[in-house]
């Protein structure tokens, strides 16, 4: 016994010296520097996309039937991926490709924007997260990525679609490029419903920036959604629904927009017995966790967490973005065993180390890891 647990010992200290080596070398490659011109920072991207398909959502006074209707492909694909997994995101696609000053590090330059992990996070690609055992019926997992958002025009689609492969291929963040041929993506096209929603406001003399259709339009659309998912048996472990929608400096309509979101989400996913598999982005409250998603019925507990000095390990690190891959369970010391477990369900959507196990085998009850997962 007392062999066996030396080796288990031995690998989880490998595993960390790797780690370590692996965070310091992401760290040289973004420490402040005079900035150089180099043509050679991309890999080709690993078996480019299985597809990709737009559809464009039009608007009428019956939304829910045009929803339906327009959705109709993707209910086509939906059983043929009910062995394997299912990612929607809201609000995802690049609007800047830099951060500003205020959201970057000052000794370390990570200043592009992570909209490209966003639309597809990086343990979608299928050499990245191998859990073909866990999950797929022993199967390489295929995946079906859905990006909803609103698209001014095709240029916009284009330039997410670049801004994807920019990021899933830098050489400055990655060791090797990563693989989506497993992955089919489709994006979804709300502008026609936001515009409609516009005028209609205005016509019944209403604030059209307000408009409570805004954010119940979206309620529909993963309404519909779910109850696909439910048809066809998709179980909340292979099915995730991430709301991005956060803005840096919001106004009051901004402010109300998010909330708004959040909770129609939010009960629309619990309504239809799919509250774990509802994730929101941390966003810029803290750049530490800005590469991070947290299932929604933790979303508030952080801020809270922070607020009673249970997560004193992040002192200093407010912007620095590597800081969740440093931190071990023993980092956590009396009083600080539940703020532990919230990391539990802290995931991140980046990770310049994306081959590695994590040091405990992989969980089976998520086609994704844990922050607590990284943890030694």
């Amino acid at each position: 016994m007392r062999l066996k647990n030396n080796r288990i010992l031995s690998k989880k200290i490998r595993l960390k010296n790797t780690l370590k080596k692996r965070t310091l070398k992401y760290y040289k490659k973004h420490k402040k520097t005079k900035n150089k011109k180099n043509q050679s920072n991309k890999y080709y991207l690993k078996g480019g996309f299985e597809s990709q398909r737009v559809i464009n959502v039009p608007y009428n006074e019956n939304l829910l039937e045009t929803i339906t209707t327009s959705l109709a492909p993707i209910f086509e694909l939906i059983p043929t991926f009910s062995k394997d997994l299912i990612y929607v995101s809201f609000g995802s696609k690049v609007n800047e490709t830099t951060l500003e000053e205020e959201y970057v590090d000052d000794n370390y330059r990570i200043s592009r924007v992570n909209a490209g992990y966003q639309m597809v996070p990086f343990f979608l690609c299928s050499n990245s997260n191998p859990r073909e055992k866990l999950l797929c019926d022993g199967k390489p997992c295929k995946v079906l990525n859905i990006v909803i958002d609103i698209f001014n025009d095709e240029e916009q689609i284009e330039a997410s679609k670049r801004y994807i492969i920019e990021s899933l291929t830098n050489k400055r963040e990655l060791d090797a490029s990563l693989d989506t041929s497993n992955i089919t993506q489709i994006f979804v096209n709300i502008v026609e419903v936001r515009d409609g929603i516009i005028q209609a406001a205005i016509a019944k003399g209403k604030n059209p920036y307000i408009a409570e259709e805004h954010y119940t339009s979206l309620g529909m659309i993963a309404d519909i959604l779910c109850k696909k998912m439910k048809e066809y048996t998709i179980p909340d472990k292979n099915f995730m629904l991430c709301n991005y929608i956060k803005f840096k400096h919001p106004n009051p309509a901004e402010r109300k927009l998010e909330k708004d979101v959040s909770i129609t989400l939010s009960k629309v996913l619990d309504d239809n017995e799919y509250n774990n598999s509802y994730y929101e982005w941390l966003g810029y409250k803290r750049m530490c966790f800005y590469n991070c998603i947290i299932l929604g019925a933790y979303y508030s507990i952080l801020d809270v967490l922070f607020q009673f000095r249970k997560l004193t390990m992040f002192d200093g690190y407010d912007k620095n973005q590597l800081r969740i891959f440093e931190i071990s369970k023993s980092d956590f010391k009396k009083g600080q065993e539940k703020a532990l477990d919230v990391f539990k369900y802290i995931i991140p959507i980046k990770n310049a180390a994306y081959d590695m196990e994590p040091p405990n085998g992989y969980p089976s009850n998520n086609f994704c890891y844990s922050l607590y997962d990284l943890m030694n």
